[in-house]
C-alpha cells in the first residue's frame, strides 16, 4: 500500500504491535479489521475489485472435520480457528496440514486454503478425500478417458510412493490455493 506499518495501523485504527501480529499470524485477521482494510484501501484508491483483492477470515477445519463429509456441504462447521485470505472461492474453507509427505516443501502445521468450487489441474496441490487412503495433501495428475480415468497423488517427500486409483475412488478433490505457515512458535 505504501504505508509504513505505523501510517497503517494508524489508519486501521489499531496498535503497530497488533497489526504486526496480524501480518505475522494471518489467522488473527479478524473479520471486522479485514472490512477496515478494504475500506482504507479504497480510501487510497487501491483497486478492490479484482478477484484477489477481497480478504475475509475462513474457517480452518480439522484434518478429522474434512474427513466425515463425502461433499463440501456436509464438511462440519463447528471451527475455531480462522484464517485470512484473499481466495476467490465463496465456499473457500482452510484445513491444518499433518504428516511429512510433502516435506521438505511443505510441513505439519501449514494450512493449506483449499477450493471446493474449482476442479484441480494437472499438477496442481490438492487436499483429496480417497475411499481407501482417507484424506491426503498431494500433488495431483489425472490421466485417461472420463470413464476410465486414473487419478495420480504425488508426494514431494520420496519416502511416499504415489496414490493412483480410479476417478469413482475420489470421494472429493480440492485445489490449494495458497499455503499459510506460521514461523514463530
Amino acid at each position: 500500500m505504501g504505508l509504513t506499518q505505523h501510517e497503517l495501523a494508524e489508519k486501521l485504527g489499531i496498535s503497530r504491535q497488533h497489526l504486526s501480529k496480524v501480518e505475522n499470524s494471518p489467522e488473527r485477521l479478524s473479520p471486522k479489521l479485514a472490512r477496515r482494510v478494504e475500506e482504507v484501501c479504497r480510501s487510497l484508491g487501491i483497486a478492490q475489485d479484482g478477484p484477489r483483492s477481497r480478504i475475509r477470515a475462513i474457517p480452518v477445519r480439522s484434518w478429522a472435520q474434512a474427513g466425515v463429509g463425502v461433499d463440501f456441504e456436509e464438511l462440519p462447521l463447528d471451527w475455531q480457528k480462522q484464517v485470512a485470505t484473499d481466495c476467490p472461492d465463496e465456499q473457500a474453507f482452510a484445513v491444518e496440514i499433518q504428516g511429512d509427505s510433502m516435506e521438505p516443501k511443505f510441513f505439519p502445521g501449514d494450512i493449506a486454503v483449499l477450493m471446493p468450487a474449482q476442479q484441480p489441474r494437472n499438477g496442481s496441490l490438492v487436499v483429496a478425500r480417497l475411499a481407501d487412503e482417507g484424506i491426503v495433501f498431494k500433488v495431483f495428475t489425472a490421466r485417461g478417458q472420463s470413464s476410465l480415468r486414473i487419478c495420480s497423488f504425488t508426494s514431494y517427500n520420496p519416502v511416499f510412493q504415489p496414490i493412483e486409483v480410479s476417478e469413482n475412488r475420489v470421494i472429493w478433490n480440492f485445489p490449494v490455493y495458497q499455503i499459510v505457515r506460521q514461523v514463530w512458535r
